[in-house]
Formats: C-alpha cells, sequence, structure tokens
C-alpha cells in the first residue's frame, strides 16, 4: 500500500481513482452534467419544477413587475412611506374607529391594519368634503360661520 495510510484503513479519500491502465478518471467531464448521469446522455429536465412556457411571458425587469404591485404587496411594512402623525380622539370616535375597522374587514373578508384604515378614511372624508363640513357643523362650528 503506497498512499501513507495504514493497512485496513480504507482507501484514501482524497486520492483520484484510477483504472487499470494507471490512467485518472473523472466521475464527469462535463461540468454541466447532472449528478448521476452518465456520460454522453442528455440532460434530464428538472423534475419537481415550474418550467412552464409561461413563465417566459412573465415581466423580466424588475422595475416592471414592482410598479403594477398594489401597495399593500409594494411596501415593506404598515409604516412603509409614511409619516407619523399623532392625533387625538374622543373615545365616542375611537368606537366608531373600531366599528368601521370590523365592517371593512367582513367586506373584505380579510384583516386591514389599522393604519391603512385611518388613511383610506381621511383620503375618502376628503373626497366628501360636504360631508365633513355638515359633522364639524353639528359639532358647534355652524355658529362660527359667517
Amino acid at each position: 500500500m503506497t498512499d501513507g495510510m495504514k493497512s485496513g484503513a480504507g482507501s484514501d479519500p482524497f486520492a483520484t481513482d484510477t483504472d487499470d491502465d494507471g490512467e485518472s478518471s473523472k466521475e464527469s467531464e462535463d461540468p454541466n452534467e447532472d449528478v448521476g448521469g452518465t456520460a454522453g446522455s442528455s440532460p434530464q429536465p428538472n423534475v419537481g419544477t415550474d418550467s412552464s412556457p409561461d413563465q417566459e411571458l412573465q415581466p423580466t425587469s424588475t422595475e416592471e413587475s414592482v410598479e403594477d404591485l398594489p401597495y399593500i404587496f409594494d411596501r415593506s411594512s404598515v409604516k412603509s412611506e409614511r409619516k407619523a402623525t399623532q392625533y387625538f380622539l374622543r373615545e365616542e370616535t375611537q368606537a366608531t374607529e373600531k366599528d368601521a375597522l370590523r365592517a371593512v374587514e367582513q367586506e373584505l373578508g380579510s384583516d386591514v391594519s389599522l393604519i391603512d384604515l385611518r388613511e383610506a378614511l381621511v383620503r375618502v372624508g376628503a373626497e366628501h368634503l360636504d360631508e365633513v363640513a355638515d359633522e364639524l357643523r353639528e359639532w358647534g362650528y355652524r355658529f362660527r360661520e359667517e
């Protein structure tokens, strides 16, 4: 035994295999060949992967796909792209907000973040300023009107 290992300890795991002619042989000449494949055989398709022709129709640019995402999926957190705004609510308004959150969640069939609900309420309210003005009049602003 000329590999420098004790007799009976097995073969050197780092030695290259040699055939009867003393030539080194490699398991695979082609680095792209699948493990377990035989030399000269065609590559086997990847089993269990989704490689359908439809994938080629998908946008290849990250920019294209990100622009198409709805806001809640495009952000990294619910606070993304938002500035903190502190405001104070009376208890009855907090109860109204809680009821609105439950109703919207039921309508959408999904959980909704309170931050998202508040922003949506502001945006929809801004589209219905006449109703906002009516609410403020009920609070007493009618006495300040000219």
